[in-house]
């Protein structure tokens, strides 16, 4: 709940200590926390709440559990032995290879064509072809005369008929090695395989394949009235091998859809089944029976029941939404006030609460996220991340708070899972405090997955998990790091233009003297650019001496001037010999043209798209001061003329706010003393101290300074910081001789 106090707008010099009279209730932070509320309220309770298991596989139980209630779960022993049922009644599937019988054909048909040009050739000749037969039958112990003598002339187109019709037939149902049959059926005959010929598949027993025996011997029968057959059992050795092919791809394949069919085997146990006991190894099963129990616990509890608990979680998450938005006024008040960035907190704290929800649906319903490594893929680390980069650390402590309490209640009151969520958060917070480059992030994902390691390492010493399981978790717990880490550097540029925030890598970047108004400002207005350079580097310094932003206020000191680039001749910085184009002015006129410069920077900030704490710089530096010089010039000329003429302040006022934050006071501030200094001869640390006195005390006593958010004592700061530093910048120095003394005044003492 936020409270803004309504007060007067007064001097901060005239300030008293008083009670507000008027308070009134902001309403959009409480209808964004209410959303948030109820937004979570839908996130996590549409199927209850996640009960915590602390036990994880491998790990010895340290008490005995029974169940208090009867309940069903599924039996993975039984199912598992139903499925390898399953999968053994597949027959093993087998490719007829026809390669065996073709190359057994074509080795006869050769066989007989030689044997005839035998028959039919010359004395001479015959020696060649006798021995080209006998290369057709190396590898059998038959001699090509013994095949010549056998086989009359007359008999080869028989012979090579019956050899031909034999194979074919011996062949054509399968041979199958003996190698396989002991090693895949073990030698049982009784077994069904599956052959697949070309398009045609049939499941026969494993009895009616031949082995290559008994092929053999089959082939020698249907040759027993051959006229060669006394040189069949040689040839038969060559001609009849195993042409059965074990196809493991397609036989595992169906097994594997066998298995799939088989539905679990779901067992009713009793009231008093011990769920695990002591000192045993928790296994799958364990875990499954605590889950199912659990399960059954939470369906049997009345719609009351239900409903009161479903009242607890609910005043849990609303105690610890009252609890951040309390941590968040104390460490971060300001951020009360701002609905947009209050969105944006709310947003990131349901992604993060979105993914643990995602998660343990891929956890319960599949096998993608194992239910020990749950906790560590939670990704905490991306919104505080996001958090700390876009607005600050305070935010994202807040926010890291909460999000780790939201989970924790999630996950059924897990103190594992809070104390996970802060510890990742300080780390994040802590790693993100000077994220200046993209390229640091990576060092930040480096430490929370250092610590979430560490972490699981903790918590694996009290569990004692088996060492897959921790396996499983430290590398969720890197993959989580890793995860926060990518996506925060992908959605940065996103959230920084959607929210309009300017990050300090983006200060960063524009702090590149190389930027085109940077170098057109050195061109045209080379005065000014060494204004802002001088003011750059006083402001840096004073922001850091209170814990401002010192890269916003160095960022903004560049550019909050460029608007005197369309007329940089009137402005002091910027004359040169002498001639000053305001005596040809009225003041009104003079005051016009120097009030114009803020116009004209805002438009030319816009124009090149630079972020809002540039635009504001450019607004607040001057805030709605007066401008003295004309404004006591033109009283003068008034008092001079005896003229009735009444003067209007705000003519010689700039039309902008005064400063809104800690960084836009520091650089209005530097920015007056800076240009007030430039008006001193030989400074002194004196002139100085007093200079800058009196410079702060205009600024208090005109009200540019009501709305900063500084305290007396960081006011005193920045003044102290100024003066020492102006005081080493402009010190005297001593004259030394040059080289060639041809001056008289050469000895004379020099200012810088």
């Amino acid at each position: 709940m936020a409270f803004t106090l309504r007060k007067k707008n007064k001097r901060m010099a005239e300030r008293k200590t008083e009670t507000p009279l008027h308070r009134t209730i902001d309403a959009k932070p409480i209808g964004i926390a209410a959303l948030l509320w109820f937004t979570t309220l839908l996130l996590f309770f549409g199927s209850g709440v996640i009960p915590e298991i602390d036990l994880v596989e491998g790990q010895k139980a340290p008490a005995t559990l029974i169940a208090s209630i009867p309940f069903t779960c599924e039996n993975l022993s039984e199912t598992s032995f139903a499925q390898s049922k399953a999968a053994a009644e597949v027959a093993p599937i087998f490719q007829l290879d026809t390669d065996p019988a073709e190359q057994a054909l074509q080795l006869i048909n050769t066989l007989t064509s030689r044997l005839s040009e035998y028959k039919q050739a010359s004395t001479n000749q015959q020696p060649q072809i006798e021995q080209s037969i006998q290369d057709l039958l190396i590898g059998t112990e038959l001699k090509a005369a013994q095949l010549i003598n056998a086989c009359a002339a007359d008999k080869l187109t028989n012979f090579q008929q019956q050899m031909s019709n034999s194979v074919i037939t011996v062949m054509e149902t399968g041979i199958i090695s003996d190698e396989i049959r002991m090693t895949l059926f073990q030698g049982e005959s009784t077994q069904l395989l599956t052959i697949i010929n070309k398009d045609a598949e049939q499941t026969i027993p494993l009895q009616e394949i031949h082995s290559i025996d008994r092929a053999q011997r089959a082939f020698k029968s249907l040759l027993s009235n051959s006229a060669c057959r006394s040189l069949v059992p040689q040839l038969a050795n060559t001609l009849i091998r195993a042409n059965l092919t074990y196809d493991d791809i397609r036989t595992n394949s169906r097994r594997e859809k066998a298995m799939d069919a088989i539905e679990p085997i779901i067992q009713s146990y009793p009231a008093g089944t011990p769920l695990v006991r002591a000192d045993e190894p928790v296994t799958p099963q364990t875990l499954l029976f605590l889950q199912a129990h659990a399960e059954q616990l939470l369906e049997e509890k009345d719609l009351n029941e239900r409903r009161l608990e479903a009242v607890g979680q609910s005043i849990m998450l609303l105690a610890a939404l009252i609890a951040t938005a309390i941590l968040l006024r104390l460490i971060q008040p300001v951020l009360i006030s701002q609905p947009d960035r209050l969105g944006l907190l709310a947003l990131l704290s349901l992604f993060t609460l979105g993914f643990a929800r995602l998660l343990t649906y891929l956890s319960l319903q599949t096998t993608l996220v194992p239910t020990s490594s749950l906790i560590y893929l939670v990704p905490h680390a991306f919104a505080v991340l996001m958090a700390a980069i876009l607005i600050n650390g305070g935010a994202a402590l807040a926010l890291g708070f909460w999000c780790s309490f939201a989970t924790a209640v999630y996950f059924d009151q897990s103190f594992s899972v809070f104390v996970l969520g802060m510890f990742t958060t300080v780390t994040a917070t802590t790693a993100a405090r000077n994220v200046h480059r993209r390229s640091s992030l990576y060092k930040a994902g480096l430490w929370i997955a250092g610590v979430n390691i560490l972490f699981a390492c903790i918590i694996a010493i009290f569990n004692q998990p088996s060492l897959i399981i921790l396996a499983e978790q430290l590398i969720s717990a890197l993959v989580s790091a890793a995860l926060a880490t990518i996506l925060t550097l992908l959605f940065i540029p996103l959230f920084e233009k959607c929210f309009r925030i300017t990050t300090d890598i983006t200060l960063l970047e524009l702090s590149d003297m190389g930027h085109p108004l940077l170098q057109k400002m050195a061109i045209q207005a080379p005065g000014t650019y060494h204004h802002s350079l001088m003011v750059a580097t006083l402001a840096q310094n004073a922001a850091e001496t209170i814990g401002a932003n010192s890269l916003m206020v160095r960022v903004c000191a560049y550019y909050h001037d460029i608007g005197k680039m369309a007329k940089p001749e009137f402005f002091s910085e910027n004359i040169q010999s002498g001639n000053n184009p305001h005596d040809d002015l009225s003041p009104h006129m003079s005051a016009i043209v120097i009030i114009s410069h803020v116009k004209e920077g805002l438009a030319l900030a816009k124009r090149h798209k630079l972020p809002t704490p540039i635009l504001d710089a450019i607004e607040q530096h001057h805030g709605n001061g007066l401008i003295h010089y004309f404004y006591n010039k033109a009283k003068e000329q008034i008092a001079e003329q005896h003229s009735n003429e009444t003067l209007n302040e705000a003519d010689f006022r700039y039309g902008g706010a005064p400063a809104e934050s800690s960084e836009m006071a520091i650089l209005s501030l530097t920015d007056a003393v800076e240009a007030a200094s430039r008006s001193i001869q030989k400074p002194t640390p004196q002139k100085i101290t007093n200079l800058v006195n009196d410079i702060f005390a205009m600024k208090l006593r005109d009200g540019q300074l009501d709305h900063a958010q500084l305290t007396m004592a960081e006011i005193n700061t920045i003044k102290e910081s100024l003066i020492f530093s102006l005081s080493n910048m402009l010190h005297g120095r001593v004259a030394y001789k040059s080289d060639e003394d041809t001056s008289p005044e050469s000895t004379n003492p020099t200012t810088p």
